[in-house]
Parts: C-alpha cells; sequence; structure tokens
C-alpha cells in the first residue's frame, strides 16, 4: 500500500507538472496509465492494481478535468477510461505476477537439482575415507600380534589422514553455508601478502612434507585488507586441489603480487590441467555426483568454499590452464 500511494502521489505530482505547462490532459491519463502498470509491477496481488486504477480515474476527473476541484460522474467516456484502467491493472497484474511464479518455480527446481546433486556428492564423497577408517580401524581390533609394528603404525596414519580429510571438508561445508546464507560476514583487516602464503604452505607442508611448493612475493611488503584465516583457508584448498587432481608430483607455485587496486594471488601446478567450464560450474555451487577419479577427494566442495569467501571479499576467482601445461587458479582481492 505504501508503494502503491508513492507511486500514485509521484503520477499525480509529475502531472501537476505538466498540466501547468499546458501540456493536453491525455499526457496526464498516460502518466496515470503507467503509475498503474508500475503499481501492478510492485504489487503482489489484483487488490493494489484496482486501488490504483481507481486513484487514477479519481485523479484525472477531480484535478485535471473542468471544473477543475470537482467531481464529475456525468463525463462523456468516464465509465470507459475507469473500465480500460482497470482492465490494464488487472492484465498487467496476471502477467507479472504469472512470471514471478514462474520464475519462482524455477529458482526452486533448480535449489533442489543442487541440493540433491550436493547430498549425492557429499555421500560420494564421505564413503571412501569412512570406509578406509572403519576396515584400517577393524584390523587393528582383530589384531592378535601378528601386525608389525610398522603396518599398524600405517594403519593408524591412514585413519589419522582420513579423519583430517574429513574434518576439513566438515569445516569447509559449514564456511560455505554461512557465507553464502549471509549468517557469517567477512571482517576485513590489514594482512600482509606474504605472511597470508607462507601461512597456508606451511599448514599444507605439515600435512604433505614430501610435496615440494614454491613461493613468489613482492620484494617489498605490501598489506591487503581481507579476512587472513579464510583467506588461508581458500590458498590451502587450492593446493591441495593442485596435489590430488594434476596427475603429477611436481612442484606447485604458489605467488602474490599487490597491484595499485588490488593484490592478485595464484597457485599454479604442472600437470595435466583442468576443463575449465566445469570447474566453472564447481565455482558456482554446481557439485558433480557422477565424477570419476578419486573419490575422497572431491574438488567442487573445496572450490564453491573458495568462490564465495573470494566474492564476500569483492574479488573473483578464476581457473585457467598455462600455456606450457598445468592448471592455474587464481583470485583477487581489492585494496579498498
Amino acid at each position: 500500500m505504501a508503494y502503491t500511494l508513492l507511486i500514485m502521489t509521484g503520477a499525480t505530482l509529475i502531472s501537476f507538472i505538466l498540466h501547468n505547462l499546458f501540456i493536453l490532459n491525455n499526457n496526464v491519463s498516460m502518466i496515470y496509465a503507467l503509475a498503474v502498470v508500475l503499481v501492478a509491477c510492485v504489487a503482489p496481488n489484483y487488490f493494489y492494481g484496482v486501488i490504483a486504477s481507481l486513484i487514477s480515474v479519481i485523479g484525472v476527473n477531480y484535478f485535471f478535468t473542468a471544473p477543475y476541484w470537482e467531481l464529475n460522474f456525468t463525463m462523456t467516456g468516464y465509465p470507459i477510461t475507469f473500465f480500460l484502467m482497470l482492465v490494464t491493472s488487472i492484465i498487467t497484474n496476471t502477467l507479472v505476477i504469472g512470471y514471478r511464479e514462474r520464475h519462482r518455480a524455477i529458482m526452486e527446481a533448480e535449489k533442489e537439482k543442487l541440493r540433491s546433486n550436493l547430498l549425492r556428492a557429499i555421500s560420494h564423497d564421505l564413503r571412501t575415507p569412512l570406509t578406509a577408517i572403519s576396515g584400517s580401524s577393524a584390523v587393528l581390533l582383530e589384531d592378535r600380534g601378528d601386525i608389525s609394528s610398522k603396518d599398524s603404525r600405517a594403519l593408524l596414519t591412514d585413519i589419522h589422514d582420513n579423519a583430517q580429510w574429513l574434518i576439513r571438508m566438515v569445516e569447509n561445508l559449514l564456511s560455505v553455508t554461512r557465507i553464502q546464507s549471509g549468517v557469517s560476514a567477512v571482517k576485513k583487516v590489514p594482512e600482509m601478502a606474504e605472511e597470508i602464503v607462507a601461512n597456508a604452505v606451511l599448514q599444507v607442508r605439515k600435512r604433505f612434507p614430501g610435496q615440494a611448493i614454491s613461493i613468489k612475493v613482492d620484494d617489498e611488503p605490501r598489506e591487503v585488507p581481507m579476512d587472513g584465516i579464510l583467506i588461508v583457508q581458500v590458498i590451502i584448498n587450492l593446493i591441495e586441489n593442485a596435489i590430488f587432481h594434476s596427475g603429477v608430483t611436481g612442484p606447485i607455485q604458489v605467488s602474490a603480487q599487490v597491484g595499485e587496486s588490488e593484490a592478485l594471488f595464484s597457485v599454479r601446478d604442472h600437470g595435466n590441467g583442468v576443463d575449465v567450464q566445469r570447474v566453472e560450474k564447481y565455482m558456482a555451487g554446481y557439485v558433480d555426483p557422477d565424477r570419476t577419479g578419486d573419490s575422497s577427494r572431491g574438488m567442487g566442495i573445496g572450490l564453491s568454499l573458495c568462490a564465495a569467501i573470494v566474492s564476500a571479499h569483492g574479488g573473483t576467482l578464476r581457473a585457467g590452464n598455462a600455456e606450457d601445461g598445468g592448471a592455474v587458479f587464481s583470485f583477487t582481492l581489492p585494496l579498498k
């Protein structure tokens, strides 16, 4: 109702301006007709469009038709004018409401599809590490002294690694949900770009001591506004994706360059490259439930998290392939 009254008041004020400029009253009628259409676009049902039509007809009659400032219901064509405005309102409401309902149905169908894909992907990703944990623990429980100390430690290491991966996956899911729902907002503070990169690489090296990782940063230390914990998580996810999905054990390059208006972070491997279109779908939140490969190391959820965090910072996450081979994931953060 507030929008309806505001729109009709605006139409009346514009009509007064035109009327004082000696423009024909036909234009005033068109302004009110446009106002009725605008009300129909913002109104949730037909009621407000009918109210707008009634206000329009009375407004034209009372303010802009001689004798002015008087209602004259005996005017020739007055019922037709009211009827046409009423039909315009109803037709426009029908079209707009129909479009809204179709759009809402399409969006709900897409959400349900994404939700189903995500649930299947999560089940797919959880099955292998849980099976490994269950199997390794069962072997240890049934041990009657036949397992050597070395094999026992290997089984325990396998249990620990899979449990750590499950923890990180749950943390990723929680972070994606909080950021995309608006529950968790990023809190930017100035952070040294090279320290953020070093922190992420240090954590990865603890889990993968044999993985070669090189770092390239600016000679001059530069501060970048960011939520440091979240950006470290982004870099860790990108490095782990390179480890799990590059297909090679070659070195991974992590770099950070700070320009005039934004900072650029990138993670590059020397592997088989990526399907950019599929990766962009992952970034948008799509998770392929039928993907092949190492099922315990799904890429989609991690990339969705990275894209959500970078977007919440006002930056952009991109994926591509280097000319001499290998995948390159890069993201920007604005300096303002």
